[in-house]
């Protein structure tokens, strides 16, 4: 079994692969044993007995007792858990409804949680019930990497457009893509309006209507200009099948979802979105970004901070903005600050790193037998008694010899069953690894780049 200090597991390479690499050059400055790990890693979810050991484990999210389980499974043995939330701004309706499930339950009330901003901190210890002390304050590490000491750690304009053959002579614009779950399956969107609520449903539907209208747009200024091109970047992890359509139409179109957001922020000429979070980042970055809405989104799914902002809600106005027209987003840095807090003097990975180090060394923090109980039934007990079996190498390997070399009924139909579900479960988490696992050392690569950029 491998052993560390630190587990940092991410869900989204492009979310959260940089900041993890950041945080990991920290811990590792101060000699501590750490790992990135992909939490669907193809090697990890295969195996039958724990794999990893680790002091605290880092995740992403965590809303319910489930989430660690999301993470960790049996897989990975841990004694602490940090939430490094990478979703922090929540709707109207969550901030109100204590009931939501972005206010967390079970064991997800119980661990550390990171708070960009006091904003985020106030809904954690009010709403949701978390012990002050088990929030710490950080400002947003998404920043960090625009801070001036990280000049150059981004590829250059030249460089994205040989990788992505886009025109070097055209102007960039990019497009941050707000729509998740609006091109999902139908099982899929019931599954989210069942988790979030029926405002979740009138959500969609608007968000639809913007999502063609939007697109729409994009295709009529292609058809009057042919100095720009337009790149269209999907919500994370999310099918974007009619920007893809239009993308085969129009040569100076494209549908790219790989690399950092702040990485297609630093080289682009325009900036739009629709309802991410991401357009904050634009504006740490002083691109000035626009927010594309030509329909107004139910209050209570607004965002408290984004819904303040200026709006471009009609075809004239944004075609004014792609020819040199400058809009007011309407935002200050004192309208930010509670959500996402900026010190200019220290960056937030390294307050990340302190409390990561505070965690690490109070034994407060550790789960303790309560906590461990409940986790442990969060499987049931015949789920605990197959996974006990799997533990025994020598009797299960008796098993599915058995399986494979007995032909009676009953062990050829339990062995069919199996490799059957195998086969499935395999299939879907290697798809899943062909876009998020990591290859060719890309963490090391990105380690050594910031290394190289801080110590010289």
């Amino acid at each position: 079994m491998q052993e560390y200090d630190f587990l940092l597991m991410y869900e989204h390479k492009v979310r959260e692969l940089d900041n993890l690499c950041l945080l990991k050059y920290e811990l590792d400055k101060r000699g501590y044993r750490t790992k990135i790990l992909y939490e669907n890693d193809y090697e990890l979810v295969q195996s039958r007995t724990a794999v990893y050991r680790t002091k605290v484990l880092v995740i992403g999210y965590c809303y319910t007792s489930s989430s660690i389980k999301d993470y960790a499974s049996y897989r990975i043995q841990f004694d602490k858990v940090v939430n490094l939330q990478w979703e922090q701004v929540t709707t109207n309706e969550q901030e109100k409804n204590s009931g939501s499930f972005r206010n967390l339950s079970g064991l997800a009330k119980e661990i550390v949680h990171i708070s960009w901003g006091e904003k985020n901190r106030k809904r954690l210890t009010v709403k949701a019930g978390v012990a002050p002390e088990n929030v710490k304050v950080t400002g947003n590490i998404t920043m960090d990497l625009l801070r001036p000491q990280f000049r150059g750690f981004y590829l250059s304009r030249k460089e994205i457009c040989d990788r992505y053959a886009l025109p070097a002579d055209k102007k960039l614009c990019l497009f941050i893509a707000g729509f998740k779950y609006v091109e999902a399956p139908p099982e899929v969107k019931r599954e989210t309006i069942a988790r979030f609520g029926e405002g979740r449903r009138r959500y969609l539907e608007v968000a639809e209507r913007e999502q063609l209208t939007i697109l729409q747009w994009f295709r009529q200024i292609l058809e009057e200009q042919t100095d720009y091109v337009i790149v269209y970047r999907p919500h994370p992890g999310d099918a974007s099948p009619r920007a893809e359509a239009l993308a085969r139409e129009y040569n100076n179109f494209k549908v790219i979802s790989e690399l950092s957001v702040k990485q297609w922020i630093a080289v682009s000429d325009l900036v739009y979105a629709w309802n991410s979070t991401a357009i904050l980042e634009a504006f740490f970055a002083d691109k000035n970004p626009m927010y594309l809405c030509p329909y107004p989104i139910p209050e209570d799914q607004d965002h408290p901070l984004l819904m303040e902002m200026n709006k471009i809600e009609d075809y004239g106005t944004f075609r004014s903005t792609i020819l040199g027209e400058c809009v007011d987003i309407g935002l200050t840095r004192e309208m930010v600050n509670p959500f996402y807090l900026v010190d200019e003097e220290r960056a937030s990975y390294l307050k990340i790193a302190d409390a990561f180090e505070e965690v690490y060394r109070d034994d407060r923090y550790a789960f303790t037998r309560r906590q461990r109980r409940e986790y442990a039934h969060l499987y049931s007990f015949k789920d605990r008694m197959v996974i006990a079996f799997m533990r025994m190498t020598f009797l299960y390997g008796i098993y599915s010899w058995m399986l494979k070399h007995i032909p009676l009924p009953i062990f050829q139909k339990r062995r069919r069953w199996l490799e059957g579900y195998q086969d499935k479960e395999y299939r879907k988490w290697k798809k899943m690894n062909a876009i998020e696992a990591q290859t060719n050392g890309e963490a090391e690569q990105t380690i050594r780049k910031i290394s190289r950029l801080l110590e010289g």
